[in-house]
């Protein structure tokens, strides 16, 4: 074991991995640092939304088995609470696994459901409900951990506004410690271990982002990104069309995920076109959420 590594826990302490190939990296280089195995006071996380791509859930489950770590499968629903209940929303975070996770969406929609519109750049409730939330209420209640409790969160040394907002801060009950930023680890470095690597998440690799990571047609993807999968796969914009449609104030009026860009509909219309329209498209800057790459 190496007690001064950056990656050695030595406390109650949760690894946030997002499924995506950064995290992966510095849940290899924890493991690294513990001569392969983790402190019971170490705790690994995946809050899945069901709008994972499938390659996601099974680089997830790879890396609980080929390197043999204890990975928390966690998915959190909501619904509107009951007369005898408090608060408007009540919610319930379960414990799933790779062949029980969800893989069609169902907490992310139950949760828009519940809420009444979808989320947007302004009202993005959907991370803090589906997986900040559900991480601490799982932490907190079903393994006894005291707030703040240290949470390892895979940022990157080349995203440093991302990490200057966020290394050493308190917030939602966890203190963020950022490893990979304090060492200095790039997407270079993170694209080097897993072209060495015997298995890999299968897919794209674009330039150290994985366009297709996370939430499959994330609204805070840059539309050139987003329309760029809908020309691959115009049937992964049929659920953010269907979610687009709830009326969320009671007026008639559809709830869009964004009012700044064409509704999912619209895109997947013109996908189907077959027009070159798009490939001209230029790339707006994505929104970086919790859930990381």
């Amino acid at each position: 074991m190496d007690k001064n590594s950056l990656y050695y826990i030595d406390e109650p302490t949760c690894v946030s991995f997002s499924g995506g190939r950064t995290s992966a990296y510095m849940l290899y280089k924890i493991l690294e640092a513990h001569d392969g195995e983790l402190p019971d006071f170490a705790k690994v996380t995946f809050a899945n939304t069901g709008k994972e791509m499938p390659e996601t859930l099974d680089f997830v489950n790879d890396c609980a088995t080929k390197w043999n770590v204890d990975i928390v499968w966690l998915e959190r629903f909501a619904r509107q609470a009951r007369e005898d209940e408090k608060n408007k929303y009540a919610y319930e975070t379960k414990i799933v696994d790779y062949k029980s996770a969800s893989r069609n969406g169902e907490p992310f929609k139950q949760l828009i459901e519940t809420i009444g519109y979808a989320p947007n750049p302004v009202a993005r409730y959907c991370t803090t409900d589906l997986k900040i939330r559900a991480i601490k209420e799982y932490l907190v209640d079903m393994c006894g951990f005291e707030v703040p409790y240290t949470s390892f969160i895979g940022i990157r040394g080349d995203e440093q506004r991302r990490a200057a907002k966020m290394s050493g801060t308190i917030a939602n009950g966890q203190e963020r410690y950022l490893p990979l930023y304090l060492d200095g680890v790039t997407a270079k470095d993170v694209g080097k271990f897993w072209e060495e690597s015997s298995f890999d998440l299968n897919l794209p690799n674009n330039n150290g982002v994985t366009d297709w990571g996370n939430c499959d047609l994330c609204f805070l993807k840059a539309q050139g990104k987003r329309q760029s999968i809908i020309r691959e796969r115009p049937d992964l914009a049929d659920w953010w069309i269907e979610l687009e449609t709830i009326d969320g104030k009671g007026k008639g009026e559809p709830s869009y995920f964004r009012k700044d860009a064409p509704t999912y509909k619209e895109m997947k219309a013109k996908a189907l076109e077959q027009s070159s329209i798009f490939d001209a498209i230029p790339d707006d800057v994505s929104i970086p959420c919790f859930c990381g790459d």
